[in-house]
């Protein structure tokens, strides 16, 4: 056998782990964004019931929408119904958007530091915007401050 037929052996065993380590990594975003989006639910109905009178005046707003002549499917509709629900959101999230993500379940691979130092910075915050900042300080102390502004 040759040295050109081993190195053929190693990108192919290098070839496979890749592919087996990129399904391990579908499998757990997959398995953590369910059960970030089981718990949010739960949170959103919550949330709901204890505010009524939002959820009744959203359910009053889109059923005239869908009672005009075009039955709400002419862009015009579908812009008063976009406002309609972000109106009917932004009553029901009055949290801080950061402090919202406090009490979810933590999303593993958003904003994961990398191996060595910057996964000893994130180690213990599960909120991932929390994350992103711990990761953006340290950066910009390792770094500086960016040279150069956007005009």
């Amino acid at each position: 056998m040759g040295i050109s037929a081993i190195k053929g052996l190693g990108k192919a065993f290098l070839k496979a782990s890749k592919e087996k380590g990129k399904a391990k990594l579908k499998a757990l975003n997959k398995r953590d964004e369910m059960r970030f989006q089981g718990v949010y639910k739960k949170h959103k109905k919550m949330l709901e019931r204890l505010n009524k009178p939002a959820k009744e005046e959203l359910d009053k707003t889109i059923k005239s929408i869908k009672g005009r002549v075009t039955k709400g499917k002419s862009k015009g509709d579908m812009k008063d119904m976009m406002k309609a629900y972000d109106r009917y959101n932004s009553k029901i999230m009055r949290k801080d958007k950061v402090k919202m993500y406090d009490d979810l379940p933590d999303i593993r691979q958003r904003f994961r530091g990398a191996p060595g130092p910057q996964r000893k910075i994130t180690r213990g915050i599960k909120n991932y915007q929390r994350r992103a900042e711990a990761l953006q300080k340290d950066r910009l102390k390792r770094l500086g401050p960016i040279r150069g502004s956007k005009k």
